[in-house]
């Protein structure tokens, strides 16, 4: 009894068509023999009379694999993997050498320059199938890889369009008073944040800046809820904070609209801070956040330090203080007792308050950006909170250079002018 043989060419999936294949050689009997040797094994094939021939064809439409011989007039086979090395829609693409150059150093240089495999010009069928076969497993499970990171940055782009909706718009306007903020992420998304708004019953404005522990999808996650908790608890509008204690829902109301600004900051840190502890405590997420209620008229500002960087108050003389943590990071522990204080922001003085990614931006020597080099750039362009904006900037960026970023960098200024 005669069994059956099985086919030649490689089992093709129906919903994948073959792979298209390009033969690259000056020959003309060799790419003949070729060509009919690879259709044979199931795979589409055009070819290219030499190298040149070869990139046009390949920048015209889509192909799988290049089968290139090495020796060829007007462009060679290094000559074109050179090419291909240096164009960035095409530098994946998987060629196997096929030549019958014995100089090992000719097919090293290939492989070199990005050749993923060599076949010699005389070879059994089953070795061609078998080097074809290898080089479009690895260009498919790369087209897969590639595909997947794809998605992944349009998702991430799309979350990050997200976070710049949950940064203010504008900024309130009050008579006597400047306000800028920036914000870059060291990546697609950001754990920083920053907020003003302010309050219809009195005026006063609320100024936030908050870090999220870790960096990337998480750290963007908790900063809209710690945004969000913050911005909803310290609104007198929402009826007071909404807690959640247990599965259980309770709502307190806090008669936001009589408290005083002090009262204001400890009551929406404790909330915030309860929120996170009670809901979120397994994720071991926090973040320092300066809480800050300037009142424009007068120029008292109480705050709340959460165990963030110190704010700077900088003066017209170039003298500055520092609003140091009243108490911890938001998120440790529930039940914990905030303390707000207080000081006159003096007309021509500014609040800076900025987090840990400033002062610890790298320079190309490894060293950091560091306080004193921010307090020498406030001084240097103490003129206006725009100007204090895009002074320190300037200068991180200086600093800086071109190394990657670490951290987010988040600033925002308050100036009391002297109008």
């Amino acid at each position: 009894m005669t069994m059956p043989q099985p086919p030649s060419g490689p089992p093709h999936q129906p919903d994948r068509p073959p792979a298209n294949v390009l033969v690259v050689d000056d020959t003309p009997a060799n790419r003949d023999i070729l060509s009919r040797r690879v259709q044979r094994e199931g795979y589409r094939v055009q070819t290219a009379e030499h190298g040149r021939d070869a990139l046009e064809k390949l920048r015209a439409e889509p192909f799988d694999l290049v089968l290139l011989d090495v020796q060829m007039p007007v462009m060679d086979g290094p000559q074109l993997l050179e090419a291909l090395r240096n164009d960035a829609e095409l530098a994946h693409l998987p060629v196997i050498v096929v030549s019958a150059v014995d100089d090992i150093d000719v097919i090293v240089h290939c492989l070199e320059l990005g050749a993923v495999d060599y076949l010699p010009k005389l070879f059994k069928p089953a070795v061609l199938r078998a080097r074809m076969s290898a080089a479009l497993d690895r260009k498919r499970l790369r087209d897969a890889e590639r595909r997947h990171a794809d998605s992944l940055t349009r998702e991430l782009d799309v979350a990050r369009k997200i976070q710049e909706d949950f940064l203010p718009e504008s900024f309130p306007t009050a008579v006597g008073v400047q306000l800028e903020a920036a914000l870059y992420p060291a990546r697609q998304v950001s754990g920083d944040f920053y907020d003003a708004f302010a309050l219809a019953s009195s005026g006063t404005i609320v100024l936030v800046v908050g870090d999220v522990c870790d960096k990337g999808v998480g750290a963007a996650l908790f900063m809209a809820l710690f945004r969000s908790l913050i911005r909803a608890s310290a609104d007198p509008v929402a009826g007071g904070a909404i807690q959640m204690v247990g599965g259980r829902r309770s709502v307190v109301r806090l008669s936001l609209e009589s408290a005083t600004p002090a009262d204001l900051l400890t009551r929406v840190a404790g909330f915030t801070n309860d929120y996170i502890a009670r809901l979120h405590g397994r994720t071991n997420m926090f973040a320092t956040v300066f809480l800050g209620a300037l009142t424009p008229h007068s120029g008292q500002f109480d705050y709340v330090n959460a165990g963030h960087e110190p704010a700077i108050i900088l003066a017209p003389d170039g003298t500055t203080r520092e609003l140091r943590p009243t108490g911890p990071a938001l998120g440790l522990m529930p039940d914990v007792l905030f303390r707000a204080e207080a000081i006159t922001l003096e007309r021509g003085h500014s609040l800076v308050a900025f987090t840990d990614g400033l002062v610890e931006a790298r320079g190309p020597a490894g060293d950091a950006f560091g306080s004193e080099r921010l307090r020498d750039a406030l001084r240097g362009h103490n003129t206006s909170a725009s100007a204090l904006i895009q002074g320190v900037l300037g200068t991180l960026h200086a600093f800086t250079g071109d190394t990657e970023p670490h951290d987010d960098v988040t600033l925002l200024v308050a100036t009391r002018t002297g109008g």
